[in-house]
């Protein structure tokens, strides 16, 4: 499996967690704070039921590497609620080992329109 692939499937597994509102689960393995959990669960519950999105080839998540190399981003776009494609889109961070050949660090940055 690939840096990318490995990310793409944390980003994966970040998600289905939110779904299920597995704060506390996120918490244990530092993917959100405090602050980023209440923050999530308050623009998060304006929008609805954050559903999954019908397949996997309607999960569109893009993975970019920074232009200073200190780490990748993660996009999904779009959010699903209530089993319908919004405009809303979560950002994630992963930081890695010096030969980028592991992830040493994932969490979830914002989530945002």
């Amino acid at each position: 499996m690939t840096l990318e692939e490995k990310i793409v499937q944390l980003t994966k597994e970040t998600l289905v967690d939110l779904v299920n509102l597995r704060y506390d689960k996120l918490k244990e393995e530092n993917k959100i704070n405090d602050e980023t959990a209440e923050f999530l669960h308050e623009v998060l519950q304006m929008q609805g039921t954050l559903t999954l999105p019908k397949s996997d080839e309607e999960m569109d998540i893009d993975v970019y590497e920074y232009n200073d190399k200190s780490g990748f981003g993660t996009e999904v776009r779009y959010l699903w609620f209530d089993d319908e494609e919004s405009a809303i889109v979560l950002f994630c961070e992963a930081n890695t080992n010096v030969e980028k050949t592991e992830v040493t660090k994932f969490y979830i940055e914002t989530i945002d329109a």
